[in-house]
């Protein structure tokens, strides 16, 4: 829904106006006059708008916008997400990132011209709850500024009601609901299929918080992790309760029980407390008119950066829109670099339609560029991420410590650093991480999947030729034996103690004992900050403005920079450094389209196997959590 918005003068409605103004000038008066004579020579015509005419009526127009109150608008149609796309064919996804709608509600918080804000939430608008949080704080800095916020949504779930729950004046259809089923979170196991199938899961776990072999050699979950998984879900229940009551005045009681009815509908909610007005999106004008006691000006996409226009009609416009020049830093400048997905080696796999997750090789690439580069003066690296494989988890943790020699870097956890994430995230020099990240699960899981019975059940056959006593380490044939065991246990156990060493050395002081908080254990933030896992709790952007000040920089007197810079269609097709599959992928059902068929949680779950089973395929080690995390 676009509103009607008067942001700039155009030349149409200028002349329109001039035209007016010489319109009554024209009009006969209302005052008697002496009898008409006629005229010694022919009238001339109306004449047309002078410059005089243009600048009196572009001033009027002026002032008439200045005498509205100004409302600055954000409209949200999709998911806002952490980083911009890895792979965008015309440059710089429209998707906004959390960065930008921070960077824009802070513009907003400091102009003075500016009377209120108004955020709407389209059927497709979501976040993960540590970009809710920081938009949330966001929108408490501009209503302390003295500024009405102003949010509506035909229908919240919990992270929208997250961000709403800070406004002035939260708006809602009264058809629509407020729906918050709580926290999610799934542990899928598969030792009963395997069953079924012939499949035999062999795996060696170090850590016995871990859990990451339990999906495949139990079919529910151990003591430990069902301890762990309930202490997480406690934490971060009460984490949102807390801050949904604390924001909107509420109870804590009155949060719980909302929650637990899970969808209260717009009468209910607002007789709870929960909104302020029942309306629906065209009724929004009349109300901040209202409230602002005044016409206002509604101002689209404020301080949204504009997008340079393609002409799809002319080649070399679409040749420039398909490699858009990466801009040379030109000053002080931030790098900031984004770990979100699944760590693998290499380039991080991933194709023309898939994201890639955190590849070691693009990983130690930006860190070098970040080295190189005299105007990058610190460094800041966003994680989010479950971990996955241990070499690509130690490349990224070198790369970063030999970054850090040469400039102060800093790391700033959003949902999640879990094990290869944590990893990584114990190379920076200062730690930050959103009060709702999920860090920990310290541990090492390998392991391989024998598959004889299940080939044996569909009538394959296989012959093994080997020289060497573990030869057949990894085969899909048998199982390990005893000493194949103790051999793969002694490589993990290697693994784990590398972890923990990585960790003390820039944690050592902090952390009072690395025992107490490895092993598999998992912490909210808070938690993790007692621990002194974690250095400071807060988003993005104060972990940018930690490391200007620790390089020396100016308050808002540098750029921040993202390394790498997204590719797109034309470096794709160059090669670029990244895994390309085939951008046309052959007819048929694929592998992609057959995991669409599923529910989200199966579809993420089955995704998530198959990355490990390709991880395991490569090297027998892995730095993985075993959960995923849903909120609603």
């Amino acid at each position: 829904m676009r509103f009607r918005s008067i942001c700039a003068v155009s030349v149409s409605s200028v002349l329109a106006l001039a035209s007016s103004q010489l319109a009554r000038a024209d009009a006969p008066s209302t005052k008697p006059t002496a009898p008409a004579t006629p005229p010694a020579t022919k009238p001339s015509a109306k004449a047309f708008p002078n410059l005089a005419d243009l600048v009196a009526a572009q001033k009027q127009q002026k002032d008439l916008i200045a005498g509205m109150k100004q409302v600055g608008m954000f409209e949200f149609a999709g998911p806002i997400v952490e980083a911009p796309a890895g792979f965008s064919f015309f440059g710089p996804s429209d998707a906004p990132t959390l960065r930008s709608v921070i960077k824009r509600l802070e513009k907003a918080r400091d102009d003075d011209k500016l009377h209120a804000i108004f955020l709407n939430f389209g059927v497709g608008a979501g976040m993960n709850m540590a970009a809710a949080t920081e938009i949330r704080d966001a929108i408490v800095d501009v209503k302390k500024a003295g500024k009405k916020v102003f949010v509506y949504a035909d229908a919240y779930d919990s992270t929208t009601y997250t961000v709403a729950s800070a406004a002035t004046d939260i708006c809602m259809l009264e058809a629509g609901e407020i729906m918050m089923p709580g926290i999610g979170l799934e542990t899928m196991f598969y030792r009963g299929t395997m069953d079924k199938v012939g499949i035999t899961p062999d795996f060696v776990q170090i850590g016995e918080f871990k859990g990451a072999e339990e999906p495949y050699m139990r079919t529910k979950p151990s003591d430990e992790l069902r301890g762990e998984l309930n202490k997480l879900v406690d934490s971060l229940f009460t984490y949102i309760v807390d801050g949904m009551a604390t924001t909107r005045g509420l109870s804590r009681d009155t949060v719980r029980r909302a929650i637990d009815e899970t969808m209260v509908t717009g009468l209910d909610a607002k007789e709870r407390g929960f909104v302020d007005h029942l309306t629906d999106i065209d009724g929004i004008r009349d109300l901040v008119e209202a409230k602002l006691d005044g016409e206002m000006n509604l101002i689209n996409d404020y301080g949204a950066t504009a997008r340079e226009e393609i002409d799809f009609s002319n080649i070399f416009s679409l040749l420039k829109a398909m490699n858009p020049k990466q801009e040379d830093t030109k000053g002080p400048t931030i790098a900031l670099i984004y770990a979100e997905g699944v760590i693998s080696d290499g380039s991080g796999g991933g194709s023309l339609f898939e994201s890639g997750g955190v590849g070691s090789d693009p990983m130690r690439e930006a860190f070098r560029a970040a080295v190189r580069d005299d105007n990058i003066k610190a460094i800041v690296v966003r994680i989010d991420s479950p971990g996955g494989s241990a070499l690509a988890s130690e490349v990224m943790w070198q790369a970063a410590r030999r970054a850090a020699k040469e400039k102060p870097l800093i790391i700033s956890i959003g949902g999640m650093a879990a094990s290869g994430g944590y990893y990584l995230a114990s190379a920076g020099d200062y730690i930050f991480a959103d009060p709702s990240a999920i860090i920990g699960s310290i541990g090492v899981v390998g392991g391989k999947f024998v598959l004889k019975d299940l080939y044996e059940k569909i009538g394959l056959s296989t012959e093994e030729f080997s020289k060497g006593r573990n030869a057949n380490l990894y085969s899909s044939n048998s199982t390990w034996n005893e000493q194949q065991r103790a051999l793969v246990k002694k490589s993990m156990t290697q693994v784990y103690e590398q972890f923990t060493q990585r960790i003390m050395t820039t944690r050592r002081g902090k952390i009072a004992d690395i025992d107490k908080v490895a092993r598999g254990r998992i912490f909210l933030a808070g938690e993790a900050h007692k621990l002194g896992m974690v250095d400071e709790l807060g988003g993005l952007e104060k972990a940018l403005a930690y490391a200007a000040d620790k390089s020396g920089l100016e308050k808002n007197k540098y750029e921040v920079k993202m390394l790498p810079a997204p590719k797109t269609l034309a470096d794709m097709l160059a090669g670029g450094g990244t895994d390309l599959r085939a951008p046309v992928k052959a007819a048929g059902l694929s592998t992609d389209s057959l995991l669409l068929a599923l529910p989200e949680s199966a579809r993420k779950s089955i995704a998530r196997q198959l990355q490990l089973m390709k991880m395991l395929e490569r090297r027998g080690v892995v730095l993985l959590a075993p959960f995923e995390v849903k909120v609603k």
